[in-house]
């Protein structure tokens, strides 16, 4: 963040005519990276979401605007830049951009690498260096078996952020089909982890399939296994939070017993 407000003032002394950074996020997604870096009086709005119990957002943004990909929304905030996040900005970017107003997207990450991508993309169009999160991968010589479960009794599997997470922390991921699905409560019970993470169970998204809180046999197998909670905030999507959940998820790896 320093660097960034050195190279603005820089711009100033030389007698530029430079615009205020005015810069709106339309997305949790895009909140993570821009709160990551740009100076919290650049933000000109963060995103509808920003005040639910999945955003990492300071509580100094309550009160503010927030932004959305609605193209009427987006121009009477009168930003100088507008951060989409996946899949959003397809009918808006276009007349933004007509309007003299830049445009960047966050991609759909499910690893470290695309955290970096994502990251050096906003800092190229905002004009900051960025220090890019490196891999150390700890080595186990017996890598623990790690099992992902949500609040919806979801799984994770190769191919997925949370796989991803769980690899760089040093586990090996329990789940081997690709993506992410939901089995049968019973088929969850019948695995055994060295390690259970849990996400979204506290702060996360209410929904009526709940089996990861309300199903007894998950419940019982929880108070048996160890298990670490991921505050959902850190991950609605691969973002800057990432590289938290994976510290989270090694320390828990190193309290197991050996």
């Amino acid at each position: 963040m320093r660097d960034y407000a050195l190279i603005f003032s820089a711009l100033l002394l030389m007698g530029l005519d430079v615009p205020t950074p005015r810069i709106a996020s339309t997305s949790l997604c895009g909140d993570a990276y821009v709160l990551e870096k740009i100076p919290h009086h650049h933000i000109a709005a963060l995103s509808w979401q920003s005040g639910s119990a999945l955003s990492t957002a300071p509580l100094e943004f309550e009160p503010r605007p927030k932004a959305s990909d609605d193209i009427e929304r987006l121009l009477a905030l009168n930003p100088t830049l507008v951060v989409f996040g996946p899949g959003e900005g397809i009918k808006s970017k276009p007349i933004l951009e007509k309007a003299g107003i830049e445009t960047l997207q966050i991609d759909w990450g499910e690893n470290l690498e695309d955290v970096n991508a994502n990251r050096l993309k906003l800092a190229n169009s905002v004009g900051y260096t960025v220090k890019l999160e490196a891999d150390n991968t700890p080595i186990f010589i017996n890598p623990p078996q790690v099992l992902y479960l949500s609040r919806a009794g979801g799984t994770a599997g190769p191919g997925t952020y949370v796989d991803a997470a769980i690899e760089a922390a040093g586990g090996l991921n329990i789940i081997k089909t690709q993506g992410w699905h939901t089995p049968d409560p019973e088929t969850l019970v019948g695995i055994k982890p060295d390690l259970i993470i849990t996400s979204f169970f506290e702060h996360g998204y209410e929904s009526i399939n709940a089996s990861g809180t309300r199903h007894r046999l998950l419940q019982e197998k929880l108070k048996t296994t160890p298990h670490v909670n991921i505050p959902g905030a850190l991950w609605p999507c691969a973002g800057p939070g990432l590289s938290t959940a994976t510290r989270i998820i090694n320390s828990a790896i190193n309290e197991l017993p050996k």
